[in-house]
């Protein structure tokens, strides 16, 4: 599937992140520990320990940066084969208002952070298909956090973003003649009821999110897969060690299209395990239940399909090395088909050297199965299977606590036992392999 560029950041590199398209909603992570890689973008926020911002009034910081990166795309459009490659370009500059102190210290009472970024994207080819692809993504987001150290507290927050990625194909086109990019609006709110009483032994979480996610597209499979989803998530945890604590974790869901022709699904997931440090240097994070999409038409989900599972242990062997393994197996809501099961394991490995030098290696394999993959028509013609890896490295030099430099490579391929796809020409081939490699500065103050 078609990966997108999220924004992270860490002293450490423990991964190189890529954020990735999975044509749909995404299934919420059961241990909120399921981790991306690939390539790890220009940071959108500034450290939380870096103790820089500007003092604007009484507790309060404005933080600004601006990072630029020029490399290498091997394969712009995603092609199986006659890939097209071009130079290309992204300045990201950013701005973020928080009364969070310095060092990262967030006030008892209420907490706010409020960020805004904009990141714009260049081809540096000589031909115009590519050069078309230029984009400017805007992403803005806010989080208030009232009584964070009392026993009820309450935690608000929304999120907007928007991508243009380039569309499989080259020969997609606009009316105006340029090859269509696929743009995409999501946003994202929430609100989460913490209630953690006395010594927060026992505590629990009740929290609502609401997600659109718009395909601005001429693509007809495309626009039919804009939504809204609601999830209400129930978490209640008991903590039988100091560090490590049992949960039992509830979602439903309602996922409903703007367009005519798609099913309509109530994703429910429940599942119990356990969470924290089993010693002082190795966490693990596990989670098994059971989950149901309950479609209103078409395939749904049965079986081995039912049953969720995930397992992550992080092990911390010196303060400046972390491996982190982990493996899941649920379920997604998909754009080309009703839904996919996924089976995933990545690896992360992350070093630090005096401070200043961060080194990460990231690896991840899915496992991904479509059920119900249909026509232009809605007419279902099937199931599908691909497989789909990343991989990635990239090194970090942070010249003081506000500026840093560094490089990374990123390798995606998929393969699929489907040679040409039945839907819309802008899904394209499910079968490419694609590079990326950049060298990047910027500061974070």
């Amino acid at each position: 599937m078609k990966p997108r560029l999220v924004h992270l950041i860490s002293l450490v590199a423990l991964t190189v992140g890529m954020r990735t398209r999975a044509w749909g909603q995404a299934a919420p992570v059961m241990t909120g520990q399921d981790v991306q890689v690939g390539y790890q973008a220009l940071p959108a926020r500034a450290p939380s320990n870096s103790e820089t911002g500007v003092q604007v009034s009484d507790g309060v910081l404005l933080h600004l940066g601006i990072g630029a990166e020029a490399g290498y795309d091997s394969n712009v459009f995603y092609q199986a084969s006659g890939e097209q490659a071009s130079p290309i370009l992204r300045v990201l500059p950013f701005a973020e208002l928080t009364n969070a102190t310095r060092t990262g210290v967030v006030p008892s009472g209420m907490f706010f952070d409020l960020a805004a970024s904009l990141t714009y994207r260049e081809y540096l080819s000589s031909d115009p298909t590519i050069r078309s692809q230029r984009a400017l993504m805007p992403a803005v987001s806010g989080t208030l956090d009232f009584g964070s150290s009392q026993a009820l507290s309450l935690l608000v927050g929304d999120s907007f973003a928007r991508t243009e990625d380039p569309p499989y194909q080259a020969n997609d086109v606009k009316p105006t003649g340029t090859p269509e990019q696929i743009t995409r609006d999501s946003n994202q709110a929430f609100a989460q009821l913490n209630w953690a009483p006395g010594g927060g032994r026992l505590a629990a979480a009740l929290r609502y999110t609401n997600i659109i996610d718009f395909f601005e597209s001429n693509d007809l499979r495309l626009k039919q897969s804009s939504s809204i989803s609601h999830d209400l998530m129930l978490d209640a945890s008991w903590k039988w060690l100091p560090k490590t604590a049992l949960f039992v974790n509830f979602h439903q869901g309602y996922i409903t299209f703007f367009e005519e022709g798609r099913a309509t699904s109530l994703p429910l997931r429940a599942t119990v395990g356990l969470r924290g440090l089993l010693t002082n240097k190795l966490a693990l994070n596990l989670a098994i239940g059971y989950g149901n999409a309950f479609y209103s038409s078409g395939p749904t989900t049965t079986g081995f399909g039912n049953f969720l599972f995930s397992a992550e242990a992080i092990y911390r062997p010196t303060i400046e090395t972390t491996a982190v393994l982990g493996y899941r197996h649920d379920f997604a809501n998909a754009v080309l088909a009703n839904f996919y099961n996924v089976d995933a394991i990545y690896l992360n490995i992350g070093q630090a050297v005096a401070g200043r030098v961060g080194l990460g290696l990231s690896a991840r394999y899915e496992s991904r199965s479509f059920n119900g993959v249909e026509d232009l028509m809605n007419r279902f013609v099937g199931n599908r299977h691909d497989n789909y890896w990343q991989a990635g490295v990239n090194l970090d030099y942070h010249l003081q606590a506000w500026s840093y430099a560094g490089i990374s490579y990123s390798l995606m391929k998929n393969d699929s036992d489907q040679s040409s796809m039945p839907t819309a020409t802008t899904l394209g081939a499910p079968v490419y392999t694609k590079q990326l490699i950049f060298a990047r500065v910027g500061i974070t103050y």
